[in-house]
């Protein structure tokens, strides 16, 4: 049976989650600098349920809160993908030193780190990074790429992210036509049902938009 089954989320409200994303957003503000030595230079977004003030966290549990960032990639610095990321993965350990949160892990779509209360065994809340690249293609869609790591061969690839097409104005038609409470109440019940460990928030909220989307004739 999974990890997943009996846990039931909750939102986060606004007063526990703004004083830590104005944090989070320090130590961000502190990369660009570092990363600009090195001709590297990113934009910041507060993204997907995190950005619509929709961060979750399991009832009762000992996990806390996540929240992810998209750092959108303006001047890489002409490094290659996977020297891209280790040098944002190596520039924020340092800069993570000795503010309580825990060493940089790296997933597929994203690095994360934490803030461990150690007296109680608890994760307090952690934060995902996302290096993306986005731009408009020869049919005028919104696109998205996202710099993967494929742990299988140990590559680095920029990769079209799923469900991020256009997702913006979706979520405006949506909103514009009342229906924003629907889009909550669909990925709190993806949140709740969700069975896969690697699904970040950000692709389960851009799930919840389509699935949303996708019960209405917009024509």
């Amino acid at each position: 049976m999974s990890d997943y089954a009996g846990r039931t989320y909750e939102f986060v409200p606004k007063s526990e989650l703004n004083p830590v994303k104005d944090q989070v957003e320090v130590i961000i503000n502190a990369l660009q600098d570092s990363m600009r030595v090195f001709g590297v230079t990113f934009t910041f977004k507060l993204v997907g349920s995190g950005g619509k003030h929709l961060v979750t966290r399991v009832i009762n549990g000992n996990t806390g809160f996540d929240f992810d960032y998209n750092l959108g990639i303006q001047k890489d610095g002409d490094l290659s993908a996977k020297d891209l990321r280790l040098k944002v993965k190596r520039e924020l350990e340092m800069i993570l030193q000795g503010t309580g949160y825990s060493t940089v892990s790296s997933g597929k779509q994203s690095m994360t780190f934490k803030f461990i209360d150690h007296d109680n065994s608890r994760i307090v809340h952690s934060c995902d990074f996302a290096l993306v690249n986005d731009y408009v293609d020869d049919v005028g869609d919104s696109i998205q790429e996202i710099l993967i790591w494929q742990r299988e061969d140990d590559t680095y690839i920029w990769n079209k992210r799923p469900y991020a097409k256009n997702h913006s104005d979706k979520l405006s038609n949506l909103k514009a036509n009342g229906l924003w409470q629907e889009v909550k109440d669909e990925y709190l019940k993806i949140k709740n049902n969700n069975q896969d460990r690697e699904k970040k928030s950000f692709s389960l909220f851009f799930e919840a938009i389509n699935n949303v989307y996708n019960r209405y004739d917009w024509n």
